[in-house]
């Protein structure tokens, strides 16, 4: 069944995949017998490192074994996984939620109400605009989620994406602009006298263009609506969405808008 990646994180000793089913539109996450679930580094289905971010993948679930309080959870045949694609950037945002799961609760959930509630959903797509990463006094790479609707901005959220802890470690920068694939972590106790929680992660990160966002703030400028912009995509460039454009596309809408004085649209 074929699987847009929307995560290949650290987990325990090998990897968590996750990402939605483009057949029933749903989050799924392929389970193994070890500790938690995770993927074995040396799985003798694919070599999990070749999986990307975006990259569809045909895995032969076995829909009878499902583990845990997450209702993603599913267990797997033993048959090859195939990468078969690449999923098409625009066509994700449909999957983008403009509010947290369980947004009662702030940095991490209660064990104790998800498994009161079980199953449940533990992995969500956001798309934020103004993420930030920094190392902790642990020496930890953490993300700092400010979009006022998600209401995250006081909490540090650990990142268990490979690709991008490696960037953020050679010192390259990370776009604040960009959809972040959420999960829950397993339950997890301070100590014996704390509470089990299963905290908020930053598992995958797929940077959108800066000048994106830039050309959204400029169309607002000169009262350009959807519509409008949409018209000079397909015009322009022969898309339907800014998502679809190439850097050098991008800059080149974004500096026709930047060009355009409110008379040029309201003379």
């Amino acid at each position: 069944m074929g699987v847009i990646c929307l995560a290949n994180s650290y987990k325990h000793q090998g990897r968590c995949i996750a990402g939605i089913e483009e057949e029933s539109k749903q989050w799924v996450r392929p389970i193994s017998n070890l500790d938690g679930g995770s993927i074995p580094l040396d799985f003798q289905y694919i070599r999990t490192e070749y999986i990307s971010l975006l990259d569809i993948v045909n895995i032969p679930f076995d829909y009878d074994r499902k583990s845990g309080h997450e209702v993603e959870n599913i267990g797997y045949k033993s048959l090859p996984w195939v990468i078969t694609g690449k999923a098409d950037l625009a066509h994700l945002l449909c999957y983008c939620e403009h509010s947290l799961l369980y947004p009662q609760y702030g940095k991490a959930i209660p064990y104790h109400y998800l498994e009161w509630r079980s199953p449940v959903r533990t992995l969500q797509l956001i798309e934020v605009t103004s993420l930030s990463c920094y190392k902790d006094d642990r020496n930890k790479w953490k993300g700092i989620i400010a979009d006022k609707k998600y209401n995250l901005a006081h909490f540090q959220l650990s990142i268990t994406d490979p690709i991008i802890l490696d960037r953020l470690e050679r010192g390259i920068c990370i776009s604040s602009h960009c959809l972040i694939c959420l999960s829950l972590s397993q339950p997890w106790q301070q100590d014996s006298a704390s509470e089990w929680l299963c905290y908020r992660l930053i598992a995958g990160v797929i940077e959108l263009l800066p000048e994106l966002q830039m050309i959204l703030a400029e169309m607002t400028r000169v009262s350009w609506n959807m519509t409008r912009g949409k018209q000079y995509l397909q015009d322009n460039f022969g898309k339907q969405s800014r998502y679809q454009l190439t850097a050098s596309e991008a800059q080149q809408f974004l500096n026709y808008l930047q060009q355009l004085n409110i008379t040029d649209v309201y003379p």
